[in-house]
């Protein structure tokens, strides 16, 4: 599917869901790197991927969201890297066919930028441009960068990710006050995303539907590139430790017309979603059209 025609067409695309959520619910413990399932679980995964494409997702998100050199260090998963990003990308493919689209994920390295952390600008170019060689390598011409909370690490990932051909999706994660932990605000992301070359850019995870859909207003207000909108199964309650969520798909997809009247282009759900999530919104959305 050429999705950016598609949406050139006028036409709103559907997203998939959560994934790390989704593993949990078939056995991933609190501790285990979900990543590390390419390989040890693939079949579970593609299950995952499976159901989110018979609900209606017309994008699947790998499941390579933390396949950097960092976060797979502190699985003692970096020899690795390159095997589970690559695979990753492949399981994807292998479901989606010529139904829809691999995006291959890509999430912020887990250390901070100087001047803040000791991570320089050179060295996360390097861990970034390292894991997206081998998603290439896998097949992915897309890459999804998500839930990033510094424009500094966003735009440094947008920089490898350019460098190496691919095309780009740039989502940050705001919280209820509109604005990323680090301060950034939804114009700031959308112009800055813009300029340096990002296909797409939005919103996902952090809030649910009704504090995500002003962000993905303000985006609008300041840029005309497509946007895409992710929010979580509602505002995540913390229980015994863990993050538990509560809103159900038919509560979520009541903002979808709001998403839409906003500018969303293409519209799924994060943290705590699951396949109805995204069934339900693709109704939502053969309805409105």
């Amino acid at each position: 599917m050429d999705w950016l025609k598609a949406i050139a067409e006028g036409k709103i695309l559907v997203s998939d869901g959560a994934m790390g959520t989704m593993l949990q619910s078939r056995g991933l413990e609190a501790g285990q790197c979900p990543e590390g399932w390419n390989l040890t679980h693939s079949e579970t995964v593609q299950q995952v991927h499976r159901a989110y494409l018979e609900a209606g997702a017309q994008f699947l998100t790998t499941n390579t969201f933390g396949g950097n050199r960092v976060r797979l260090s502190a699985h003692g998963l970096e020899a690795q890297l390159a095997e589970i990003n690559r695979r990753g990308v492949e399981l994807a493919r292998e479901v989606a066919g010529e139904t829809a689209v691999v995006m291959a994920s890509v999430g912020p390295t887990g250390a901070l930028l100087e001047p803040l952390g000791d991570l320089s600008e050179t060295q996360a170019f390097d861990i970034f441009s390292e894991q997206m060689a081998a998603l290439q390598e896998g097949g992915a011409d897309t890459v999804i960068l998500e839930t990033f909370m510094a424009l500094e690490e966003i735009v440094t990932a947008l920089r490898a990710a350019k460098s190496l051909g691919m095309k780009v999706i740039a989502s940050m994660s705001f919280g209820t006050g509109e604005r990323t932990m680090m301060g950034v605000t939804p114009e700031q992301c959308a112009t800055t995303l813009m300029q340096e070359g990002a296909l797409v850019v939005g919103a996902n995870c952090s809030t649910g539907a009704q504090e995500m859909v002003p962000v993905i207003r303000r985006m609008r207000q300041a840029v005309s590139i497509p946007l895409i909108a992710q929010p979580n199964a509602g505002m995540p309650l913390l229980v015994e430790g863990k993050a538990v969520y509560t809103q159900t798909p038919e509560e979520m997809v009541q903002f979808v017309p709001q998403f839409v009247e906003a500018g969303a282009n293409i519209i799924g759900s994060c943290c705590g979603s699951t396949p109805e999530f995204t069934r339900a919104i693709a109704d939502a959305l053969a309805r409105l059209r």
